[in-house]
């Protein structure tokens, strides 16, 4: 087992285990800290969603950084059950919630529900970006809501209607985009 480090926020220097397994592929630390500098203005008092969690590395440093409300999904048990343990050994359990479901029916099965920030750091090379996030724009997001999209360096991701990009960055094998919903 080896694990990440939370870059900032309360949680800044805590470090969550991640399991070693195929699926799993988290952002790489450069990546995070890039990101973080884009949308820590926008984290207090946001509601925020990780799909596709993972080792939680996004939702936690969210949280760590003043993010109200993160809901994680992850549909791996074995890498479900680490985020739990994490969860708890954070002592995040009260503004974390956790769903052991697909992205899929996650985002089908919620109703009422929109996002600050969502997270969307699927599998490489699915096509789940096509397939999920014109799905999350019209159930879970609202005008504004910040879409942070990671994919493959070499994946090239096709315009989305609804989404304006706003920043991106790579480092290895990830490229992480920043987008603005602008529903209007």
């Amino acid at each position: 087992m080896s694990s990440l480090r939370i870059i900032s926020g309360k949680l800044g220097g805590r470090r969550i285990k991640t399991l070693k397994n195929k699926n799993l592929k988290p952002t790489p630390e450069k990546l995070r800290e890039q990101l973080f500098s884009w949308i820590r203005p926008e984290l207090p008092e946001a509601r925020c969603l990780d799909l596709f969690a993972g080792s939680g590395a996004l939702g936690f440093e969210a949280y760590s950084n003043g993010a109200t409300e993160v809901v994680m999904v992850e549909q791996n048990p074995e890498i479900f059950k680490n985020l739990k343990e994490n969860c708890e050994t954070l002592d995040a359990n009260a503004a974390i919630s956790m769903h052991r479901q697909s992205a899929e029916d996650f985002v089908r099965r919620t109703k009422e529900k929109k996002f600050d920030l969502i997270f969307f750091d699927p599998p490489y090379l699915k096509d789940y970006i096509n397939i999920l996030v014109p799905k999350l724009i019209a159930k879970l997001a609202a005008d504004h809501t910040k879409i942070y999209i990671e994919c493959d360096s070499h994946e090239m991701v096709e315009s989305i209607p609804g989404l304006n990009i706003i920043n991106s960055s790579s480092s290895g094998k990830a490229k992480g985009c920043l987008y603005e919903v602008i529903t209007n």
